[in-house]
């Protein structure tokens, strides 16, 4: 059989396997196009007319920027055209289309080279579908995520604070047994030390009466500052001055460290208003702090303390050392009860959470920040006090 024959044989075939192909197009929901090599539309298939409003008349002919929105990004469409003629001969991504109307919706969109039986190029064909619905689902479901992360975050937050309140109270109940049980038979031996103080006159016993007396103080310190946890809660709030306050807190740790140099600078804002307080523990909670900044910075240093009022409801304090600063691994347990950093007998570890304690109960907030060899920074919120 010859070429020319086997041909005509297999003609009748091409033609019904283009027919059933041209069938496809034709029913398919994807939109379908088919343009020349200078982009302009020679076939759109019944799903992207109905797709974009327009008839054949009115789309064909016409290049793809017509069903292209402006807002797509700049050089997208030259960059479709160029991996589609050129080296990779296809392309694949979104775009965001624009029917007769105006209506925008965002597409997937796949295009290829399209070559005759020599090989060479004569148009290019384009399939797309729209998945606006799609993209805000996604998005629906990015944010769902977004808010379940965040529901999260608030539950070990709150789960950090239940610990916390509950370590609090556990020590609210130890610091009423201490007080029974350690503080009356601490007064009496306290009583007792005086007393033989007055009576032994021998030097060697003297010194060691000396030292009792201040191992005696300092325990009676650490059962003062473990009561506090159970006594701020109950103070009355009142309007309180932040300047005097803080002045004489300060006056008070100088006197208490007059061997050192410190040097102390105050900027509080003129007019600044009164804090919702109760100015004895308030004051307390600043000196545990200012405490904490001097035995840091050795015996020398500097003291920046600033107070300005920050939004309509607060007043921020700052409070700034050039101490020794608190390592990173160390920050988020400055507040707990007993922690702390110093040598055995130098301190108890709970000056600062009867500051943080004192703090949160009149509805402030304060956090630390620190560099290890550069100080440390403690800013302080207070609510202004409302008449």
């Amino acid at each position: 059989m010859s070429l020319k024959e086997i041909r005509k044989e297999i003609r009748p075939f091409e033609n019904e396997h283009l027919g059933w192909m041209a069938a496809t197009l034709e029913s398919v929901s994807d939109m379908v196009f088919i343009s020349d090599l200078e982009d302009r539309l020679i076939y759109a298939n019944p799903a992207a007319l109905k797709k974009f409003g327009y008839t054949k008349e009115e789309l064909l002919g016409k290049t793809g920027e017509i069903i292209m929105s402006p807002n797509n990004p700049k050089g997208l469409r030259a960059e479709m055209l160029k991996a589609t003629q050129e080296n990779p001969y296809c392309w694949e991504g979104e775009v965001i289309n624009i029917t007769k109307e105006g209506q925008e919706y965002t597409a997937h969109l796949k295009t290829a080279l399209v070559r005759n039986k020599r090989g060479e190029s004569i148009g290019m064909t384009g399939i797309s579908r729209d998945i606006t619905d799609r993209k805000k689902a996604q998005e629906q479901l990015k944010d769902y995520a977004r808010k379940l992360e965040q529901a999260n975050q608030e539950l070990r937050q709150m789960q950090g604070q239940l610990v916390k309140s509950e370590k609090l109270a556990a020590v609210g109940v130890l610091a009423a047994g201490l007080a029974h049980e350690i503080g009356n038979p601490l007064a009496s031996i306290s009583s007792l030390v005086q007393l033989l103080q007055r009576k032994i006159l021998d030097s060697k016993a003297q010194e060691s009466f000396h030292s009792m007396g201040i191992h005696i103080q300092r325990i009676s310190h650490i059962i003062q500052h473990v009561s506090d946890f159970t006594k701020h809660e109950q103070m009355k709030r009142m309007a309180v001055d932040l300047e005097p306050l803080i002045r004489n807190a300060l006056q008070k740790i100088c006197l208490q460290n007059n061997d050192k140099l410190i040097e102390i600078h105050t900027k509080i804002e003129p007019g600044l208003p009164r804090v919702s307080a109760e100015a004895s523990q308030l004051s307390q909670a600043f000196s545990h702090i200012f405490v904490n900044a001097f035995e840091a910075m050795g015996k020398t240093g500097k003291l920046d303390v600033e107070a300005a009022k920050l939004v309509k409801e607060m007043v921020k304090i700052s409070i700034r050392d050039t101490g020794r600063g608190i390592p990173q691994k160390y920050i988020r347990k400055v507040f707990e009860p007993f922690f702390t950093t110093k040598d055995v007998g130098r301190g108890a570890g709970l000056g600062l959470s009867v500051s943080y304690g004192i703090i949160k109960s009149f509805g402030g907030d304060v956090c630390v920040e620190s560099i290890v060899g550069k100080g440390t920074l403690f800013e302080i919120l207070l609510p202004i006090y409302e008449s």
